[in-house]
């Protein structure tokens, strides 16, 4: 059996005049924890539909490889709201011929397993977001699937939730489970084995997180000031400045080059003494940073 699970080759689709996905190219390995960001209208749920052939692409090809049986939990809750979590996971079995002797103590250890065990004979329409989510993955995982496909599963998730949810993909990759996520949120790249960046139907980048970081080419200055805006409209007029953004509480200076100690000088120079509270260093570059630095050039690179 091939190491390989997925493959995309320059994969295109349209719906109408809309280009959905424009040559996307790429290889996921079995066994694999493969985290795909990018924000809404990226392509994401487009991507997953085509892995799970749902659609069909309107260009290029797309491979699943010795799968059997695939687990899906969409970015919107599908299950029935006016069935208690024991009726929707029972009808879920008897869909998918899962056997009462196979289902019934499956069912025990995944919900066990995610903390809804208390919680059986509650209707899901009167579960958390949270909650929803962690039914949706034992509903995914219950035909037992070699594959499992969420589509933004954390959306509209409270922080500790999310984390939670994440603790419990991070075990089943460790199980040996194969798994594609797709999420707008960068910190939750750190969990992943690759990443891809997917932005407006492209690829633009693809590796680990330490190596779609080191791909950055220009130095990064951190300023922390409480005069932020008059700051940011000072620094961006700096030759050796390439642009200035906002992060929280923090501006983030990127150069047009890759010298960090330069543009430190030229940032703290430019500030002077009348900023005093500025506090200004060089940082590494977030994935943030990154994928607003490749969606740039690679928009540059189509005009």
């Amino acid at each position: 059996m091939s190491d390989t699970m997925i493959t995309l080759e320059q994969v295109g689709r349209r719906f109408g005049a809309t280009e959905a996905l424009r040559g996307v190219t790429l290889t996921i390995p079995r066994g694999e924890l493969f985290a795909l960001l990018g924000p809404d209208g990226a392509g994401k749920t487009t991507l997953f539909r085509l892995v799970a052939n749902l659609i069909a692409p309107t260009t290029g090809q797309v491979r699943v490889e010795g799968v059997r049986t695939f687990g899906l939990v969409p970015q919107r809750f599908s299950l029935y709201e006016d069935l208690t979590i024991d009726e929707n996971l029972h009808l879920r079995a008897r869909l998918y011929d899962v056997p009462d002797r196979v289902a019934k103590p499956r069912m025990a250890e995944l919900l066990a397993r995610v903390g809804l065990e208390r919680f059986r004979s509650r209707l899901a329409g009167a579960l958390s977001g949270g909650m929803k989510q962690k039914l949706s993955l034992v509903s995914a995982l219950l035909t037992q699937p070699e594959l499992l496909l969420l589509d933004e599963p954390t959306t509209g998730v409270d922080p500790v939730s999310r984390r939670e949810f994440w603790i419990l993909l991070n075990q089943l990759h460790h199980e040996g489970l194969t798994l594609l996520v797709s999420t707008p949120y960068m910190d939750e790249a750190e969990y992943a084995s690759r990443i891809a960046f997917l932005d407006r139907g492209r690829i633009t980048a693809v590796g680990t997180r330490d190596e779609v970081v080191a791909s950055y080419p220009r130095a990064l200055v951190e300023v922390r000031s409480q005069d932020r805006m008059p700051i940011r409209r000072r620094l961006a007029a700096l030759p050796g400045v390439d642009d200035v953004s906002l992060f929280g509480t923090r501006l983030h200076v990127r150069g047009r080059g890759a010298d960090g100690n330069a543009l430190h000088r030229e940032v703290r120079e430019a500030l002077g003494d009348d900023v005093g509270d500025a506090d200004v260093r060089v940082i590494p570059p977030s994935l943030e940073d990154v994928f607003v630095w490749n969606g740039e050039t690679s928009r540059e690179v189509r005009a």
